[in-house]
């Protein structure tokens, strides 16, 4: 493809994405979901803000508008594209942040230094910054924290954010630290908007039984 006509496509995304996307639809929470006697919830995991999905609920892949179907993707510093289909055979704990968040200098790092005890053959970690952090940006937050087992991934267009991350039940907003749980074939387990603290032994007791039963 030429450059005029790789300018051309970025350009009728950026026009469709503005268009159809601006009032994107928040992704509802039930509080049905796995039965009280599986997975173990204490501190905030025990609260209402600690939300659960019932079985089966996919993570979208793509989404649709101005006649156009795009998919939900984030790329790593090459510039390689990943959606959820990429991240199916584990238990993947998603956590979107910026560096303009105070929460997200605690809850990335946290999770950093958790990585190497809880990462195996069937659980992973991955954080993906926001589109209005830089490279650059995300650079400097990874070097003052000395992140170093997360790798960098990055939502360009807004999307993964935007249609993956659910907005807090009660105040009907997308925030950041915003932590996404998926089973192994691509389906919502559950979401916390804001830090629940998953460094504490609550939430490496649950992190841990949610590897043990994928």
């Amino acid at each position: 493809m030429s450059l005029r006509s790789e300018q051309g496509a970025l350009w009728n995304r950026r026009r469709a994405l503005s268009a159809g996307l601006g009032g994107a639809a928040v992704l509802s929470a039930p509080a049905l979901a796995y039965s009280q006697s599986q997975p173990p919830l204490a501190g905030k995991f025990a609260s209402p803000y600690y939300m659960q999905f019932p079985r089966g609920q996919a993570v979208p892949e793509s989404v649709q508008a101005q006649g156009y179907t795009f998919p939900i993707e984030w790329h790593d510093t090459a510039g390689r594209a990943y959606t959820v289909k990429d991240l199916r055979g584990k238990v993947t704990l998603i956590q979107f942040w910026r560096s303009r968040c105070q929460a997200c200098h605690y809850e990335v790092p946290a999770l950093d230094a958790l990585a190497p005890q809880l990462e195996g053959a069937n659980f992973r970690m991955i954080a993906i910054a926001l589109k209005e952090d830089s490279l650059t940006d995300i650079d400097r937050f990874y070097a003052r924290h000395k992140i170093k087992n997360l790798r960098i991934y990055h939502d360009r267009d807004h999307l993964a954010f935007s249609q993956i991350a659910p907005a807090h039940p009660y105040y009907g907003v997308r925030t950041t630290p915003t932590t996404v749980l998926i089973d192994p074939k691509g389906h919502y387990i559950s979401a916390y908007s804001g830090a629940p603290g998953w460094e504490k032994p609550e939430g490496v007791t649950l992190l841990k039984w949610y590897s043990a039963n994928a």
